[in-house]
């Protein structure tokens, strides 16, 4: 097919319009988004932005509905959306000029994560005419409120959280509100930190629109707005399409949010998934009452939470613009935890409710996948991911006697689940943040008062499996420089794993631990390094899922673990030859080798291959002796020993079983599942 030659202006309206014109143009709009992100980066002195990108940036029509979204942090689809379109609700239109900018991280009204990631939202006007917006957020190092880095695990309502911003102009038609720029500076604990955050969100915003006036001048504003409609369409079709590779049908299940940080309960965050006719319809609605803790999450979250699970394992091939969301339906209920409503505290709904219902999202589509007829659909479902973002913070002065809020990124460092094709990745980070990245252990001690002692894989974290699951991370700090401080722990996954797919085993989860009087200080001093917490000469203590306002002197030690993805497939049928690698790479140890998949080396590190075969068949024939229930042999264990006797880690919890089941004739492990008990 020929391509007409492109016009400018209205003509351009006229012509047909080839699917490579609208990828080019599309392309061109992407471009605009990533390049925000980069003028974030290159302008931002934070380590949570240039290092640990933990931001995201879109552009919308003049509507506020999503036409180009850079995949940085994809669960902020919902919530930037809802940023314009609350301005747009609220903001007489003319007062909305260009030139202006406003500021928001409110979750009850702009739909924000939580306080402290704060976005500023631009109107892109050609000439007279408002065709487009844009947005540029962040997580910014504290905006306020009770918690140093306000995050509040404490908090009981919002209001002891932080300063909320409903979408207020922070530039008016080119010129700064002082008013409004005096009053964050007045509410901040690192005020020249987080203003210059903010000055890097404008300075992308108005790189965005630049962008969008050469690329309007290009094609004229008519062809514009009709290349962002028919992509759109483009992209809903091939959505549909892709849903209607699945098999119909109405499925349920449950997932648990664990410690609201008052109260060590798990909150069940049900979902009903209904997959027919080229659409899907997730129901969230059954799911627990919200809390008096800050594990809430806004509806706008929940949105954006459930849609990254399809996005990646679904539509990994597909723009994401608002035709992407089209097909896929969104339900909460306002006043549980997935739709929290004012004033239940939401700190840290995101990263708790947030990606603990993803991860329900992600198991429930691998099982939909897995009975697909597409090999397309098949090999791109997984296993869950931890997806667990284990937040800390330290609170303490410098060497310069300033008191610095320390959050540090390593947190988003989980393991990420298998594939049937494929290990998960380690260190993966959440699912949901695909350009998520560690800090750079250098600039982190730069910037803030604490010294790395060390940062490795955390060994066996990854779930068994044919193939096996992502290790999580461990590391460990020290402060330096500071006379102390306090300290915030939260952990998400630390009691329910992430479970596997096909046979495949749990993942690790994740923890803190803390080494008071561990003298890490005295012994550098004197020339030697610690590798572990066995070389200190103090009780290491367990902290609990969330811990907070514990002090961190001079010498202590505060180590996390953060856990691995959840594995794909009987362990047992995993070559032994690549068990022998991993072990020799210190992916797992030989315990875990020999436990979890039968692999017997000799004392050289060599693969035994006759003990490998006697052990295995061992495995198999104690699988065979199981109780046969409905036809299946089926073994229930507690499942924090039974993951233990893997090599894994996860803290004991009454109720909460392991239920692995076999074919009793071969033994072949079919599924491995977690049951919880609710209390």
């Amino acid at each position: 097919m020929s391509t007409p030659t492109m016009q400018r202006g209205a003509a351009a309206t006229e012509l047909p319009v080839d699917p490579v014109t609208i990828e080019i143009f599309s392309k061109a709009l992407e471009n605009v988004a990533h390049e925000m992100g980069v003028v974030m980066m290159r302008a931002s002195g934070s380590p949570v932005i240039a290092e640990a990108v933990d931001f995201s940036t879109f552009i919308a029509d003049a509507d506020g509905d999503i036409i180009c979204y850079a995949g940085y942090i994809t669960i902020y689809i919902g919530t930037a959306r809802q940023a314009v379109k609350h301005i747009l609700a609220t903001v007489p239109r003319e007062q909305i000029r260009p030139g202006d900018l406003f500021i928001c991280n409110d979750p009850f009204t702009t739909g924000n994560a939580h306080q402290v990631d704060v976005g500023v939202v631009r109107p892109i006007f050609y000439g007279d005419e408002l065709i487009a917006w844009c947005w540029a957020e962040a997580h910014v190092n504290d905006f306020g409120g009770f918690a140093p880095g306000s995050m509040a695990p404490m908090a009981t309502e919002t209001y002891g959280e932080a300063l909320r911003l409903p979408g207020v102009k922070i530039v008016d038609q080119g010129r700064p509100v002082d008013d409004i720029w005096r009053i964050i500076e007045t509410n901040i604990r690192v005020p020249s930190v987080v203003m210059n955050d903010i000055r890097c969100f404008i300075a992308a915003c108005n790189r965005c629109d630049d962008r969008l006036q050469v690329l309007i001048d290009h094609y004229g504003t008519d062809a514009f707005k009709r290349y962002v409609e028919i992509a759109k369409d483009l992209a809903e079709k091939a959505v549909r399409d892709r849903i209607g590779q699945l098999p119909s049908g109405v499925y349920t299940d449950v997932d648990y949010e664990e410690h609201n940080g008052h109260t060590n309960d798990i909150y069940p965050i049900r979902c009903t998934m209904t997959v027919d006719d080229g659409t899907v319809t997730m129901d969230f609605s059954e799911s627990s009452p919200q809390t008096d803790g800050f594990v809430n999450c806004s509806a706008a979250i929940t949105l954006g939470c459930a849609f990254s699970p399809a996005l990646f394992m679904l539509f990994p091939d597909l723009p994401i613009n608002q035709g992407t969301l089209r097909p896929i339906q969104v339900i909460t209920r306002p006043g549980t935890i997935c739709d929290v409503q004012m004033p239940a505290p939401v700190s840290g709904g995101h990263l708790e409710t947030g990606l603990r219902l993803g991860r329900l999202v992600t198991r429930m589509l691998a099982k939909i996948q897995s009975q697909s007829k597409s090999l397309f659909v098949r090999e791109h479902l997984m296993a869950q991911w931890q997806d667990s973002w284990n937040a800390g913070f330290f609170y303490a002065p410098n060497e310069d006697g300033e008191l610095v809020p320390f959050p540090d990124m390593n947190g988003g460092s989980g393991g990420g689940g298998a594939q049937p094709v494929a290990d998960g990745m380690d260190v993966a980070g959440a699912l949901a943040q695909p350009s998520n990245s560690l800090p750079d252990i250098e600039i982190n001690e730069l910037a803030y008062p604490i010294l790395y002692l060390w940062r490795r894989l955390y060994q066996n974290s990854g779930g068994p499996g044919r193939f096996r699951g992502g290790n999580g991370l461990e590391l460990a700090w020290t402060p330096w420089y500071t006379p102390g401080g306090q300290q915030h722990v939260m952990t998400p996954c630390w009691q329910v794993p992430p479970t596997g797919q096909a046979g495949g085993y749990p993942a690790s989860t994740s923890g803190f631990t803390l080494v008071s009087g561990a003298r890490a200080d005295a012994m550098l001093a004197a020339g030697r390094m610690p590798t572990s917490l066995d070389d200190f000469g103090a009780t290491p203590e367990l902290l609990h899922g969330k811990q907070f306002g514990f002090g961190i002197m001079p010498g202590d030690v505060l180590r996390l673990r953060s856990g691995g993805g959840a594995g794909y497939g009987d362990p047992l049928e995993r070559p032994a030859d690549e068990v022998v690698v991993d072990v020799r790479w210190g992916k797992i140890d030989r315990q875990a080798a020999a436990s979890a998949y039968g692999v017997i080396l000799t004392d050289d590190g060599d693969l035994d291959r006759e003990a490998t075969q006697q052990r295995r068949d061992a495995i198999r024939a104690e699988r065979r002796a199981w109780p046969v229930e409905g036809g299946y042999a089926v073994r229930r264990t507690l499942a924090a020993d039974r993951l233990a006797e893997l090599g894994q880690w996860c803290q004991p919890r009454q109720g909460i079983e392991l239920v692995e089941v076999a074919d009793p004739v071969n033994g072949e492990l079919i599924s491995v599942d977690i049951s919880v008990r609710e209390v």
